[in-house]
């Protein structure tokens, strides 16, 4: 009877986590001499100081100390912020993606479903199969002005559908005096309080010189507003998530795309399907 074949030695761990409000599953798997992928059942941890660190203590039974080891997640929303200091803080290495390259990544694969569990293994499979950036906690000014950027953005928001509420009924059968000048008085708020978050924005970039000149820089391109350029600048960590040029055109949805098929063929125009809280049109 033949002897079994030693399995081979692990090149790389990598820990893939999707990340919620709440909880968060995370996938455990390594990349063998042989480039073969292996992966253990998911794992379910609370999103919290305590999950974090039972995380570690699962994560800690099951590599070699000598193998790098990787914990991957994504981007999405401000769930995943307090595990990635927790792990920064530790000196875990650490990768940030943004959903534009995970996506990517998901649509080469033949995965069709999408889980908590699948998503992790996809995070896991693409720490092992590519050589991934190590993330850079964002300094405290760009931790502002992407909390003002995002407040901003959601007070547009509202003073648009507020604007929109106050026209029908204003032009509605008999419209209540009181009522309309609630709805005036809320909208005068809201715009008070976008002046508010500009003032805010003039501040801070007053007293970080090297964040005005990124943003200088990004403004000189006709098209590009201040408004936009902030959004990118903050939502990508000073440019630190992204790695060309081409990779931000397409997080910010101004990637050119074209459609030809045989004899037929579109014409050229950007793709506008970028991240949403970068995408704040001029």
């Amino acid at each position: 009877m033949p002897a079994a074949c030693p399995s081979a030695a692990p090149l790389k761990y990598v820990v893939g986590i999707d990340i919620a409000k709440d909880t968060f599953v995370a996938c455990f798997g390594r990349i063998d001499t042989s480039q073969r992928l292996h992966f253990q059942k998911e794992v379910t941890f609370a999103n919290s100081a305590t999950g974090f660190a039972d995380l570690l203590v699962w994560t800690n039974k099951q590599h070699a100390p000598a193998v790098p080891l990787w914990f991957v997640v994504e981007a999405t929303g401000v769930y995943y912020e307090e595990l990635a200091y927790f792990l920064a803080d530790r000196a875990q290495a650490l990768s940030v993606l943004l959903p534009n390259k995970v996506k990517h990544f998901a649509q080469s694969t033949e995965q069709k479903s999408k889980t908590d569990q699948l998503d992790a293994r996809l995070l896991c499979r693409l720490g092992l199969e590519r050589a991934l950036p190590t993330w850079q906690p964002p300094t405290p000014a760009l931790r502002q002005l992407r909390a003002l950027s995002r407040e901003r953005q959601s007070l547009i928001q509202q003073t648009t559908r507020l604007k929109t509420q106050r026209h029908a009924y204003q032009h509605s059968y008999q419209p209540d005096t009181r009522t309309l000048a609630r709805l005036t008085a809320r909208q005068q708020l809201l715009e008070q309080q976008v002046q508010a978050v500009d003032q805010d924005v003039a501040t801070l970039l007053k007293a970080e010189p090297e964040l005005a000149r990124k943003l200088a820089q990004l403004t000189s391109i006709p098209g590009i507003g201040l408004t936009t350029a902030i959004a990118v600048v903050a939502e990508t960590n000073g440019f630190v998530l992204v790695e060309n040029e081409r990779q931000l055109a397409s997080y910010a949805g101004l990637d050119v795309v074209q459609r030809q098929s045989g004899l037929s063929a579109g014409a050229t125009c950007i793709s506008r399907r970028g991240n949403g809280p970068s995408i704040c049109r001029l």
